[in-house]
């Protein structure tokens, strides 16, 4: 009986060592991760600022029978 809860114990005490040192790098890294976010974030804000504008299509330049992808793709094995 002994062995089991000494086994048990090294476990339980590999386990929290474990937890408790990915909490700590968990948290040395968010202020890094936050920043980095952060800095994506303005990056996108400022592209949707830049609005495109598009030409309006010239009247009949597309057929209306005609569908837009003519061929289907057809799956070839290697």
């Amino acid at each position: 009986m002994g062995t089991e809860i000494g086994i048990a114990l090294v476990l339980l005490t590999a386990f929290a060592w474990m937890a408790g040192t990915l909490v700590i790098l968990s948290a040395i890294d968010r202020p890094e991760r936050k920043a980095r976010r952060q800095e994506r974030r303005d990056t996108r804000a400022g592209e949707h600022r830049r609005k495109v504008e598009y030409r309006p299509v010239a009247a009949g330049s597309r057929p209306e029978g005609r569908r837009r992808h003519p061929r289907t793709r057809k799956l070839r094995p290697h």
